[in-house]
């Protein structure tokens, strides 16, 4: 397959936008006698007048040769082998151009090169050739080339149109494609979401048919998926997606299966507000504790659950929201949160009533505490969005502002 060449003069990406440390990382692999390209989110935000989070590089050299040209270079993983090069303030990806996966029926002869179950890709070694790398990359916006060495865009899947269109188009046959990595699936979202752009017809369809197999998936990488979910700036965006295309259930069980109960209608005001409200702090450039954005996420449907504990097991208001918390948090096996953060959840939901009790001795002893702001933040949240304890909301600012 022949690509589309776009010239140095027909494009607007310019070496001023990228990083000091990409470009010594583009250079000297050129300099060695290696094909050097920016790729992937790089080269769809420059084209899109965005500022990249980060850039990676993609190359011929294997991650060996890599490691050899830089002494500042460190190997990692072990589903997909990548040198990650790393300066002050910087740390460049490295990875070598990968050869598409082998046929289901054909043996790749080494388990430590590839290895798939199910259709499930477990490690993804095999090398190839810059044309294989763009087909074996998920999306068409995110398959384009930055060369180096001329300073061209060079694009083997239309990817251009697609940003022109603003669609997020699966590479390949998207039934396979999920099948095989279904963090995919959050990928699109995020994509979507972030970029305000539509998912492909039949992207969409797949997501739906096999969101399902996101239970399958390493705990671990869910986990971190979400962190990005949650800190794209369209989180709002992406739980309207989750939702209408049935993705949500499968990430957080418990809370899908309460927003599908018969009175669910109304559960999604709160979770609306919710995710609203965490891309005002983003946008605001605040650093939100993990554990904060969950408790909003998770905080209604905890309080609903203390209830049906208060009223079949007869305890007090605060006890019963201290035993929901707990047991919910004990469920999220699906979604590997660190115990530090599940503890930090617990600390914020168990602090709640304590807000309601406007004694000096108890404020004294509550601004004190490690988890103070970010339980106030949710009672702030609370109280305003579920238009209750206006009072004490403002009692509670006073004793702030007179710490």
């Amino acid at each position: 397959m022949e690509p589309q060449i776009t010239a140095r003069p027909d494009h607007t990406i310019s070496r001023k936008q990228i990083s000091a440390a990409a470009l010594k990382v583009l250079y000297g692999l050129k300099d060695a006698g290696y094909l050097a390209y920016l790729a992937g989110g790089g080269v769809r935000d420059l084209l899109l007048g965005r500022n990249p989070k980060d850039f990676d590089v993609a190359t011929n050299a294997t991650p060996e040769e890599v490691r050899r040209v830089f002494r500042n270079c460190r190997l990692i993983g072990r589903r997909f082998r990548l040198a990650h090069v790393y300066f002050h303030d910087e740390t460049i990806e490295v990875s070598t151009f990968r050869a598409p996966a082998p046929p289901a029926d054909e043996d790749p002869g080494d388990d430590n090169t590839f290895l798939a179950k199910d259709g499930l890709v477990l490690r993804d070694n095999l090398f190839g050739t810059p044309e294989e790398d763009a087909l074996r990359r998920d999306f068409t916006v995110n398959a384009l080339f930055y060369n180096i060495a001329d300073f061209s865009i060079i694009d083997y899947v239309n990817g251009r149109r697609d940003l022109k269109e603003r669609i997020i188009r699966v590479i390949g046959d998207p039934e396979q494609r999920f099948t095989e990595d279904p963090v995919r699936i959050l990928r699109a979202l995020r994509f979507a979401a972030a970029l305000d752009f539509e998912i492909e017809t039949s992207a969409r369809e797949a997501i739906r048919r096999h969101a399902e197999k996101l239970e399958g998936t390493s705990s671990s990488r869910l986990y971190e998926e979400i962190q990005k979910l949650l800190s794209c700036g369209k989180a709002a965006r992406v739980f309207a997606l989750c939702c209408e295309l049935d993705v949500f259930e499968h990430l957080f069980p418990e809370l899908g299966a309460w927003l599908k109960a018969p009175d669910g209608e109304g559960k999604t005001h709160w979770l609306n507000k919710s995710f609203a409200q965490i891309d005002r702090w983003r946008a605001a450039g605040f650093n939100v504790d993990p554990a904060l954005l969950f408790a909003l996420i998770f905080g209604e449907y905890h309080e609903w659950v203390a209830a049906q504990i208060a009223a079949n097991e007869g305890l007090q208001h605060a006890e019963a929201l201290q035993e929901a918390t707990h047991r919910h948090i004990r469920q999220l096996d699906r979604i590997r949160i660190p115990k530090a953060v599940t503890h930090h959840i617990a600390e914020i939901m168990t602090g709640q009533p304590r807000f309601l009790k406007t004694t000096p001795q108890n404020a004294k002893r509550m601004l004190r505490h490690r988890s103070f702001l970010d339980a106030f933040l949710y009672f702030k949240f609370a109280a305003r969005t579920a238009g209750r304890h206006a009072a004490e909301l403002e009692w509670w600012e006073q004793q702030r502002k007179s710490r």
